[in-house]
């Protein structure tokens, strides 16, 4: 991994974590600047204790090695990368981060917090809703994101929690909104809306994806559940495994249709773990990255919607993982059902890592398979 300097210190990262080019990597403009910013409202003198939020690579956290802080994010992953860099970082005395969720409020003693604004709006309101409810009158939030994603909702929505919501000059193709006077809103958990699918209304924290209505893929692929034999069909299915459930829609519906199966979700969203917590109330949802918390060939029935994207950037790599870990979790007779945009083209994975892989429906947009190891 590469090297990069900051502060007259040495850190390591991966390629993907820094800007620059591979021969001169730096530390991405967005967030340099909310660390320069952090360490120039207090001229030379340690800095408080505050809060690191979706730091997704771990730079800041790493980079703030000696500050008493907290990381907070939504996506669990996040949390790992940023605690390995911070494990590799070879400083006595080093101090870890403590870990927080974005559905608690913060702890009342941050004076800052240093925020990546997310791709998802609605998640960015969910982390300033948790970041200022306990906020005392000193406390700043400063909020980076790039220029090119920049879009008068992120003020619109800042404006909710702060009476006074600025702008930095760019730095970089990079700036900050600044936020001060915090006024509490509401508490994170008070942050959802009811989403309707056949008469049954499910409860979405913000943050998770697909927030107005039922995503189209999941639509496609319970649709065919019901209607195509070699999904309705599927019998003797004892446990369902939905990898990335959201708000559970899909771990509910075939839990009606296979109905006595154990139901078994795992999330990398703390926001998406709720949801699907609140809509099946039987269900045992893991909040994890990968599948470690699920026994190997236990379950007769794995459906997945998988996401590839990580914020901004395509990021097909994680869910190709998790195909090979969910291959260990089938029993000898079990179904792993993936559905998926069409151009993604996952066959080709899926065809080196099962026996049998079928593909049960395609509309032009989405393709959905079947695949089994027997």
């Amino acid at each position: 991994m590469p090297k990069i300097s900051y502060r007259e210190e040495s850190f390591s990262f991966p390629f993907d974590a820094l800007g620059g080019t591979r021969d001169t990597p730096k530390i991405k403009p967005a967030d340099e600047l909310l660390l320069n910013w952090a360490y120039e409202q207090y001229e030379g003198q340690p800095l408080p204790a505050l809060a690191v939020y979706h730091d997704r690579d771990g730079v800041l956290s790493t980079c703030l090695y000696g500050v008493d802080r907290v990381f907070v994010s939504d996506n669990v992953g996040h949390n790992t990368a940023a605690l390995q860099h911070l494990l590799e970082v070879e400083h006595e005395g080093r101090k870890l981060p403590t870990i927080a969720s974005p559905m608690l409020p913060l702890a009342a003693e941050r004076e800052l917090v240093l925020m990546q604004v997310p791709k998802s709006l609605d998640l960015f309101e969910l982390y300033l809703a948790s970041a200022t409810f306990t906020a005392g009158p000193g406390r700043r939030i400063a909020a980076a994101f790039q220029t090119r994603h920049f879009s008068p909702k992120m003020v619109e929505i800042a404006e909710k929690y702060a009476g006074t919501v600025n702008q930095s000059r760019a730095y970089k193709k990079a700036r900050l909104l600044i936020l001060a006077d915090l006024k509490p809103g509401k508490i994170p958990e008070e942050l959802y809306r009811q989403v309707a699918y056949r008469e049954t209304n499910y409860y979405q924290y913000y943050g998770v994806f697909s927030a107005k209505h039922i995503d189209y893929a999941t639509q496609y692929l319970l649709d065919e559940f019901k209607t195509n034999h070699l999904l309705a069909g599927i019998s003797n299915v004892a446990a369902i495994l939905d990898i990335g459930s959201g708000n559970g829609v899909i771990l509910d519906q075939l839990g009606g249709q296979f109905a006595g199966s154990r139901l078994l979700a795992t999330e990398v969203s703390a926001a998406a773990v709720a949801s699907t917590s609140q809509n099946v109330l039987k269900a045992e949802v893991h909040l994890s990255a990968n599948l470690s918390s699920i026994a190997d060939g236990t379950v007769d029935l794995i459906v997945t919607n998988p996401p590839f994207h990580d914020g901004h950037k395509n990021a097909i790599e994680p869910t190709i993982e998790l195909f090979k870990e969910a291959k260990t979790k089938l029993t000898e007779r079990g179904h792993f059902v993936v559905v998926a945009n069409r151009h993604l083209n996952y066959v080709t994975h899926l065809d080196r890592l099962f026996e049998e892989v079928i593909e049960v429906a395609d509309n032009g947009k989405f393709m959905v398979y079947r695949c089994s190891v027997d």
